[in-house]
């Protein structure tokens, strides 16, 4: 999940769902829509809670990815207040670190009938000098008397219209939280307090709690359009492979059937519905465990979840669940049966956290405690750490663990799994991104995780599935970080339609995406699929209202079910501020465009859970992708090999003759021959002899398997690196005139039908180099670089400097900073008007954070340039830039 980094922003959205973690799942009961209906809010007396005696029934209760211990007391403050004493300044790094408060006279004895109420409101108050860098936001929960979840919803915190309170040092804004109306009675209620990027430590107030009523146009529409029943797919109309290649050549009977399946419908002009989440998060009030089956009477023929849920990010248990001893992956256990009863299939995603982050936290009761959210905390060289050897091996392995005991018991019960770990690994928004480690450290990441659960954990139920994002502009893209064939059984994409305007050219950017892949799925032998799609509008995904494209389910239908995908998948339903789906609020109203969705559902071309057939009625026979692979283990893609080293590799398979093979302009050099190792690995060393032969040069050093090529790492030979400038961002006389050596520091980041390429020019402002910024941007499109800084410390310099030659192309120039996590940006549009080359000085106090925070000079995260569209054309172009560095 990508889009532009608005800065961190997008991909959680998408992915997490704005960090929801433990927030209470609809319960799996009730299957008619009973008194839960979306009601037109009627005015009623406001209910206050001012606090200006005591706290009445408030309460502190509890916590979600916090790590201190808050508390809540009566304060006199602001004529009476809930004093909450916080203290983010651990949590600084995280998007969403949540304290929790609510009101016990709300239980089951004494429900609160909430039909009269849509909207919440209260004052906050919080101390200016405090309040130094990052934001909050805040949560509104609430379930009802049958345990159902009627209220799930957030809003930012808008400190900066917040007012000076007299002679103090606080700052107060009224908070204004709608929701929708529901005929339910009450019995929890929770309202949170969330720090984003945000080192606040002191006490926050909060007065004047009050649940009212606003006339509001809710949006709904009337549903109009019905389902109608599908027959099942008919095994005996597919063409059917009667052998597959697999990853795992001893993959149980049902996962080759079931790849021999996904196989067949990818050249049907058919393809699978898939939605992430579906039976455990919802955004509507349906009496189903799923917005779809609130729609159509039918689920998803894909059913998502990810390793979130496996911690209790992404699921919760109710008290008689938690009584009853049942852990998260018990019930994640349970969707996954169910999903596969109704005849779905299960793919599992993986937002793994980041491992350094857990080390710090130690274990508890000889346990590492996985929970909370951070793949978007990107420091911490977490990939090169998490492998053999490294300090964080077993932190990670205890992760992976923990997936095999969920897989394990679907292996047990006959039921296959799509793993799909590391996605997006081209985008720099997760910690495995490409500016986070290199293609070959990628590459063995997901090869060491595939034959740890493969190999060490005996799990066979298992197709793998590689995702980066799209889109994908050919197939050497796509080979960028691809493990390989021996560990890949779906070829996949991630791809989202930013701010849909009726008239786009995102589908057709889409097409030649799907293009690409089924070109390369055919020459791999791989399964094609579009692994995640969907809209994103600003900062979250779908609209509740005012979307521009109605029917955009059906016109995705019809272009990627003519390119010949397996599946396609949409992303989550959390909750009415973010959700991927349209859904139901009553038995016949429900989102603007449920009717489009139904007629979407009624297509021939589209499969869900209910017409598939049953798979394991397929003959078919089995065998490996690969007898026998290898990769490198090391050295990785653009290591210095400046003296003798050993040089290692990972063999599977039958080999009676392994080398290595040092190349030079394409040339072997010299070679050496390996031998297997007591660790089993093949280990060989490259001599001062043999680097005096290559000589000062980029090359490669190749893993030659009896006479074939099994892998190949990009290498620096004898060229030291240059002395460290922790001013200076680059001045591109490093590369060696290797383009695909400045290409694996700097990670792209474009919109759909968008490119941009970094080249080295030869022109420049010194030196024998410059970068030329070569980029293609569309109608609201935008395409960007990012280089990873590692946390420098610039406190000694107070602005960015660099040389630029514009293009006079008038396009909305951004340059980007990335400090302690939070992205900050300074608009150089004005330079764009013409094509005179110029120094340019930023002082960093023009540069503004996308979530209000403080500058921090002392820790640079990445540096980024970006080119977004002016007017509707498309823009094909170059901009050249030189000697970027910080300056006093």
């Amino acid at each position: 999940m990508n889009k532009k980094l608005l800065s961190k922003i997008l991909p959680l959205t998408l992915s997490t769902g704005f960090l929801w973690g433990g927030l209470p799942a609809v319960n799996m009961t009730s299957m008619q829509f009973t008194n839960i209906n979306v009601v037109e809010a009627a005015k009623t007396a406001a209910k206050n809670w001012n606090f200006s005696h005591d706290l009445g029934s408030w309460s502190y209760s509890g916590k979600w990815g916090y790590t201190g211990t808050p508390s809540l007391e009566y304060d006199k403050t602001a004529g009476g207040a809930g004093r909450l004493a916080v203290d983010f300044s651990g949590d600084a790094d995280k998007s969403w670190s949540e304290v929790k408060i609510r009101p016990s006279e709300m239980n089951d004895s004494t429900p609160l009938a909430l039909s009269g109420y849509n909207v919440l409101t209260y004052n906050f108050y919080f101390d200016s000098a405090a309040m130094q860098e990052g934001a909050f936001k805040t949560k509104l929960y609430m379930k009802s008397n049958t345990g159902k979840e009627i209220v799930n919803t957030y809003t930012d915190i808008d400190i900066a219209s917040a007012k000076p309170v007299a002679g103090t040092s606080l700052k107060k804004v009224t908070v204004r939280l709608p929701f929708t109306a529901a005929d339910a009675d009450i019995t929890y209620m929770e309202l949170s307090v969330v720090g984003c990027n945000t080192n606040y430590k002191g006490a926050l107030y909060v007065n004047n709690v009050t649940l009212g009523h606003e006339n509001v146009k809710d949006g709904y529409v009337q549903k109009t359009a019905r389902a109608v029943k599908k027959d099942k797919i008919e095994l005996s109309k597919l063409i059917l492979p009667t052998q597959v290649n697999l990853a795992d050549g001893k993959a149980t009977e049902s996962t080759a059937q079931l790849y021999a399946y996904l196989k067949s419908i990818a050249g049907s002009g058919k393809v699978l519905y898939g939605h992430q989440n579906d039976m455990h998060k919802k955004a509507g009030i349906g009496p189903s465990d799923s917005d779809t089956y609130d729609m159509v009477g039918d689920y998803p023929a894909v059913v998502g979840i990810d390793g979130l849920a496996l911690t209790g990010s992404e699921m919760s248990l109710t008290d008689e669940e938690k009584a009853a001893g049942m852990t998260f992956i018990d019930k994640a256990v349970q969707v996954a049966i169910k999903a596969n009863q109704k005849g779905a299939i299960i793919t599992l995603s993986n937002h793994m956290p980041n491992f350094a982050d857990v080390a710090k936290r130690g274990k508890i009761n000889g346990q590492y405690d996985y929970s909370g959210y951070s793949p978007n905390v990107t420091t911490g060289d977490v990939v090169s750490r998490i492998m053999p050897g490294g300090d964080l091996n077993e932190v990670y392995r205890g992760y992976l663990d923990m997936v095999a005991q969920y897989d394990k018991r679907l292996q047990d019960l006959d039921i296959p799994v799509l793993y799909r770990p590391f996605h997006e690994c081209n985008g720099s928004w997760f910690w495995w991104g490409a500016a986070f480690c290199s293609p070959s450290q990628y590459k063995n990441l997901y090869r060491y995780t595939e034959e740890y659960l493969r190999d060490a954990k005996g799990l066979h139920n298992i197709l793998y599935v590689y995702s980066p994002g799209g889109p994908v502009t050919s197939e050497a893209d796509y080979l960028t970080r691809y493990p390989g064939d021996a560990f890949v059984d779906i070829a996949a994409f991630d791809m989202y339609h930013r701010d849909p305007a009726k008239t786009d050219d995102w589908m057709t950017s889409l097409d030649a995406t799907m293009d690409v892949m089924k070109a390369f799925a055919k020459d791999h032998d791989k399964i094609p699929a579009a692994s995640e799609v969907g809209i994103l509008v600003g900062n979250s995904a779908m609209l509740k209202s005012g979307n521009q494209r109605l029917d955009w389910f059906n016109e995705i239908l019809r272009n990627i079910s003519q390119h010949g995908m397996a599946y396609f998948m949409t992303w989550s339903n959390f909750d009415e501020t973010n959700f991927d789906e349209p859904y139901m609020v009553s038995p016949s109203r429900g989102h603007e465009m449920v009717n489009q969705f139904i007629d979407f559902y009624n297509k021939p071309q589209v499969i869900f859970a209910g017409q598939m057939p049953d798979y394991r009625k397929i003959e078919v026979t089995e065998q490996a992708a690969a007898k026998t692979y290898g990769y490198i283990v090391s050295p990785n893609s653009y290591d210095r090999i400046l003296d003798s080293q050993t040089l290692k590799a990972n063999i599977s398979g039958k080999s009676d003759n392994v080398q290595f093979v040092y190349k030079k302009d394409g040339a072997a050099v010299a070679s050496v021959k390996a031998v297997k190792t007591a660790n089993g690995l093949y280990s060989a060393e490259i001599t001062k002899s043999d680097l005096t032969k290559i000589g000062k040069s980029m090359g490669t050093v190749d893993l030659v398997i009896d006479g074939k090529t099994a892998d190949s790492v990009k290498v620096i030979f004898n060229i030291p690196q240059p002395p460290k400038d922790i001013s200076l961002v680059d001045d591109f006389e490093g590369y060696y005139g290797d383009n695909g050596l400045l290409q694996a520091v700097y990670s792209t980041n474009n919109g759909a039908g968008c490119s941009v390429s970094p080249t080295l020019s030869t022109k420049h402002s010194g030196g024998d180099t410059g970068l030329a910024f070569t980029y293609k941007i569309n109608k609201n499109g935008y395409a960007g670089i990012i280089k990873n800084m590692n946390g420098a410390d610039w406190s000694a310099y107070n602005a960015i400097q660099f040389w630029l030659t514009p293009d006079g192309k008038k396009q909305k120039l951004i340059i980007q900073i990335n400090t302690n996590g939070e992205d900050f940006e300074a608009d150089l549009s004005s330079y764009t008007v013409g094509t005179t080359p110029t120094l340019v000085t930023i002082p960093f106090s023009q540069f503004k954070g996308k979530q209000n925070g403080k500058f921090d000079k002392s820790n640079i995260q990445h540096f980024a340039i970006y080119c977004n569209t002016v007017g509707d054309t498309v823009v094909d172009s170059t901009m050249y830039f030189d000697d970027i560095k910080a300056v006093k």
